[in-house]
C-alpha cells in the first residue's frame, strides 16, 4: 500500500471549492499520512520534488495544479490521485471524479489507469526554450484568450467559461503547423487546440477522445465569432449540432508563428511564443480513478 502526500491548492476554484475544503480536509486526515499547502507559485512541484518517501500524491486543485505537480514528481514511482477542486478540471472529469461533487474514494481505489502526458516545447522571442508536461489542454489564439477572461467571471462557479466564451472575439493570426511527418502548412487561424482529455475546461469538446490512446487531438479554429459561439453552445449542451472546425488525431506536432502569441498550457500562461512543437509521452502517469468508475 503506497505511502499518500496530500497536496492542497487552497486557492484553487475560488469561494465554492473553498467553502468544501474543510470536508476535503477531514476526508484528507483519514486517508493521507500527511497533508501540505501550497503557499506560492511554484510551491506545488518543490512539495512533489520532496515527496521521495511517498508512493501516492494526492491533488487537491485544478488542471493548473497537477501541472506544477508534474514539473517535480517522479512518474517511475508516484501514482496520482485528483481531487478536482478547480474550475475546468478536465483530466478529473475524463477520469469519472467529479458526479457532480469530487469523488472522494479516489485514494482508496487499488487499480491506477495509465494515461498519456503531453510534452510541450516552447521558445519565446527571446529565443528561451521552455519544457513543460501537460495532462490536459494546449492553446493559442481564442481559447488561451477565453481561459484568461474566465479569471474575471470566477463569481459564476461553473459558468465561467461559457460567459468568458461569449466575451471574447476570435483574431486570426498565421501560423505554419504540422502534424505527424506532413509537410508544413501555412494558414490563418483563430486559434488551436491540443488536447489530451475529452472535455477542454467544463465543455465536452472532443466526445471521441481518449486519454489512453497515444494520441492528442489538435484542434484548428478558423471561425468568425457567429459560428464560434454556435460551437460553444453546441458543446455546452452536449447536442454538437455544430463542429465548423478541422480536427486531426495526432502523436506529434509542430507550430511555427509568426508573430507572439500567448501559450497556455492547463490553465498556465506564457506570453510572446514564436514556436511550439508538442509529444505524447503514451501511458506516461498512474492515476487513481476511484472505486466508482472501475
Amino acid at each position: 500500500m503506497s505511502y499518500w502526500l496530500a497536496i492542497v491548492n487552497p486557492h484553487s476554484g475560488g469561494s465554492r471549492a473553498y467553502a468544501r475544503l474543510p470536508h476535503l480536509l477531514e476526508y484528507l486526515r483519514r486517508v493521507a499520512e500527511k497533508t501540505v499547502f501550497t503557499e506560492y507559485p511554484g510551491h506545488a512541484a518543490e512539495l512533489a520534488r520532496g515527496a521521495t518517501a511517498y508512493g501516492g500524491l494526492a491533488v487537491v486543485g485544478g488542471d493548473g495544479t497537477l501541472f506544477e505537480i508534474l514539473k517535480g514528481l517522479d512518474r517511475k514511482s508516484h501514482r496520482v490521485a485528483i481531487i478536482p477542486a478547480g474550475r475546468g478540471n478536465s483530466l478529473a472529469r475524463d477520469l469519472g471524479l467529479l458526479r457532480p461533487l469530487p469523488n472522494l474514494d479516489v485514494i482508496d481505489s487499488s487499480k491506477p489507469v495509465y494515461i498519456d502526458l503531453l510534452e510541450v516545447t516552447f521558445k519565446d522571442i527571446h529565443g528561451l526554450e521552455r519544457r513543460g508536461l501537460s495532462a490536459s489542454t494546449i492553446a493559442l489564439g481564442y481559447p488561451t484568450a477565453v481561459a484568461r477572461a474566465a479569471k474575471k467571471f470566477h463569481g459564476l462557479g461553473q459558468f465561467c467559461y461559457a460567459a468568458a466564451a461569449v466575451s471574447v472575439r476570435p483574431v486570426s493570426r498565421r501560423v505554419e503547423i504540422s502534424c505527424e511527418h506532413g509537410r508544413p502548412r501555412r494558414k490563418h487561424l483563430k486559434g488551436l487546440i491540443a488536447n489530451n482529455t475529452r472535455y477542454l475546461a467544463n465543455f465536452l469538446a472532443f466526445p471521441n477522445a481518449s486519454c489512453s490512446d497515444g494520441y492528442f487531438d489538435v484542434m484548428e479554429l478558423n471561425a468568425g465569432y457567429i459560428g464560434q459561439s454556435l460551437h460553444n453552445l453546441s458543446a455546452l449542451t452536449g447536442t454538437h449540432f455544430r463542429s465548423p472546425f478541422d480536427l486531426i488525431r495526432s502523436r506529434h506536432t509542430r507550430l511555427q508563428l509568426q508573430e507572439p502569441q500567448e501559450l497556455m498550457i492547463d490553465g498556465e500562461f506564457y506570453p510572446d511564443v514564436m514556436s511550439v512543437d508538442i509529444r505524447v509521452l503514451p501511458g506516461a502517469l498512474a492515476c487513481n480513478r476511484g472505486n466508482a468508475a472501475q
